[in-house]
């Protein structure tokens, strides 16, 4: 049997009167480690032993190692996940089984750390009961608090956002087009995120330039910050925000003949621009949400195309784009 120590409260001598024994199979030594931090922002101390968890041998251990409570992290037959809390406090044994979800996923560590801890807590709310704790250790401070206090149990906080999305774009003098882009952002402040789009044209738009037709391309690059007027939480089903970003604008155009038997050479011509969006998304599924996004965009300057001498305008200063599509949290 191998012992792994992963908590700084652990100190030779006596344990600390909050102190918890977690038993975690030992393929998983990550998740130990990530299980046990999870609990000592509760304000236990945490001593870890990595060997299979038997949750028939549990209260004996505890008992061994002068703790009130001891949690068993293991895989069942199927493969899934068993979380296992003997609570000595109340008396109490619980146990869950994750499924879909093994040892060797390193998504399933958050996943652990938020249950073991929830049934932690769930088994000490008796101790706010009329009659007192039915156990054999009486409740320490910290298990004390953490019954009375639902809000000392922290569940992780999602800051990653990626998101596909497709729409149309509008612009003065062309014709609409399908548009794709990617978004990626990352939350600084509880109402305050960052934002990146890299977007493009999937069709070019087009106008009448009187002895032919012009096409033209868009892509664009934009960051900038997102002001979280509702901001995603874990029981929220909507969210709402509005992002103003700085945006790096280029434009691929080429002129025809009429007759379709002359193209011009094409022209690449940018501008930086300004966009002014509304982000609005409903919750699918845990954490994925349908967005739809329009945004006006400024261009700091006309873009043209040169063509026999002369100078045609191809995009004005304003343009219109919305898009929808699926965003997931990280």
């Amino acid at each position: 049997m191998s012992c792994l120590l992963v908590s700084s409260h652990v100190r030779a001598g006596a344990p600390s009167p909050g102190h918890i024994l977690l038993v975690v199979d030992e393929r998983a030594v990550a998740l130990a480690t990530r299980v046990a931090a999870e609990l000592e922002t509760l304000g236990f101390s945490v001593e870890a032993q990595t060997r299979e968890p038997n949750p028939a041998e549990l209260a004996l251990a505890a008992r061994h190692a002068s703790a009130f409570a001891a949690i068993g992290i293991g895989p069942t037959a199927e493969g899934n996940v068993e979380i296992t809390v003997l609570d000595r406090v109340t008396g109490k044994t619980v146990r869950r089984e994750l499924l879909g979800r093994s040892l060797s996923d390193p998504t399933t560590r958050e996943l652990v750390a938020l249950r073991a801890s929830e049934l932690l807590r769930a088994s000490l709310m008796e101790i706010e009961a009329p009659h007192p704790p039915r156990g054999e250790v009486p409740p320490p401070p910290a298990a004390t608090r953490v019954a009375s206090a639902p809000e000392t149990l922290r569940r992780p906080e999602r800051r990653l956002r990626l998101g596909v999305e497709g729409g149309a774009l509008v612009a003065p003098g062309l014709s609409a087009a399908p548009l794709l882009q990617g978004t990626f952002g990352a939350r600084l402040l509880h109402a305050l995120e960052v934002g990146v789009t890299l977007g493009s044209q999937l069709g070019p738009g087009e106008r009448d330039a009187g002895v032919g037709r012009i096409e033209s391309t868009a892509r664009w690059l934009s960051v900038g910050p997102k002001l979280l007027l509702l901001p995603r939480r874990e029981q929220s089903r909507v969210a709402l925000g509005i992002d103003v970003t700085f945006t790096l604008l280029g434009l691929t155009a080429s002129g025809f003949a009429t007759d379709a038997s002359y193209r011009g050479a094409s022209q690449f011509v940018w501008s930086p621009a300004v966009t002014l969006g509304i982000d609005s998304k409903i919750r699918i599924h845990k954490q994925l949400w349908w967005a739809l996004r329009p945004a006006l965009g400024i261009a700091t300057r006309t873009l043209s195309l040169q063509a026999d001498d002369r100078e045609l305008k191809l995009w004005g200063r304003p343009w219109l784009w919305c898009a929808t599509g699926l965003e997931v949290e990280l």
